[in-house]
C-alpha cells in the first residue's frame, strides 16, 4: 500500500518547483523592490521641468545658480551671460582702447598685441565733438595676415546709441578709415604668426574737448 504525500509537504514541492521556474524570468516595468535607496523614476505626467542636457559647450553645475550656472528662472533679473566664441572660431577679442589723448606707437615692428591700439592712434581722425555730447564709442573688428595686410574688410560692431546719429556715422566711418590707413602694419615675425586670420577688436572713445587748462 502506498503511503500518502501529506498535504503540507505537497504545497511545499508546489512552492519549490514554482520558485525554480521563476528564476529564469525577469519583470521588467515593475517598480524597485521596497526600501531601495535609488529608485529609477520618470517625471510626473505632465512635467514642465523635464530633465535637459547641457546646452552645448555648457557643464552641469549644481547647486550654482540655475542648472548650467547661471540664473534660469523667470523673474531673477540675473541677466544670462553672453556664450563665449565659438570652439575654433580663434576670436582674439578686445585688446585695446583708442582715445584721442592716446600715445601713438611709431616705434617700428609691433611685439604684442597692446601695441596695436596705439600704432592706430596715428592713421585716426575723429570728428569734432561739442560740448553738448559727452562723448561717443564704436568697437571695430578686423583681422590681419602675417605680413600685417588687413584680412578682409574692417567692421563695426558696437557703437554707442545715445549720440546724434549724424555724429554717430561720422564716427564709426573714422574708425574703419583708421584701420584702412593704418594697415599693412609692421608686425614681429612671432605676433604675425600668432594673430593671422584671427578676428580681434579694438574700441575706439571720443570725447569732447575740455574746458580746463592746464596749471
Amino acid at each position: 500500500m502506498q503511503a500518502l504525500v501529506p498535504p503540507i509537504v505537497l504545497a511545499l514541492l508546489l512552492a519549490t518547483l514554482a520558485g525554480a521556474q521563476a528564476q529564469g524570468t525577469t519583470d521588467f516595468g515593475l517598480p524597485p523592490a521596497s526600501g531601495s535607496q535609488n529608485p529609477v523614476l520618470p517625471p510626473p505626467s505632465g512635467s514642465q521641468n523635464p530633465v535637459l542636457p547641457p546646452p552645448s559647450g555648457q557643464r552641469y553645475l549644481p547647486g550654482v545658480g540655475g542648472r548650467f550656472g547661471g540664473s534660469d528662472l523667470p523673474g531673477s533679473g540675473e541677466r544670462r551671460l553672453p556664450a563665449p566664441p565659438r570652439s575654433g572660431s580663434g576670436e582674439i577679442g578686445v585688446i585695446g582702447t583708442v582715445e584721442p589723448d592716446t600715445k601713438a606707437f611709431d616705434d617700428g615692428a609691433l611685439n604684442t598685441l597692446a601695441e596695436i591700439a596705439p600704432a592706430l592712434q596715428r592713421c585716426w581722425t575723429p570728428p569734432a565733438i561739442d560740448g553738448a555730447d559727452t562723448g561717443v564709442m564704436a568697437t571695430v573688428r578686423f583681422s590681419l595676415r602675417r605680413d600685417g595686410s588687413l584680412f578682409g574688410q574692417p567692421r563695426v560692431t558696437w557703437e554707442t546709441r545715445r549720440t546724434d546719429p549724424d555724429l554717430r556715422r561720422r564716427f564709426t566711418d573714422s574708425v574703419v578709415a583708421a584701420v584702412r590707413s593704418c594697415t599693412p602694419m609692421r608686425l614681429s615675425q612671432p605676433l604675425g604668426a600668432a594673430i593671422a586670420g584671427r578676428p580681434l577688436s579694438i574700441r575706439f572713445h571720443g570725447r569732447a574737448p575740455t574746458q580746463e587748462r592746464p596749471t
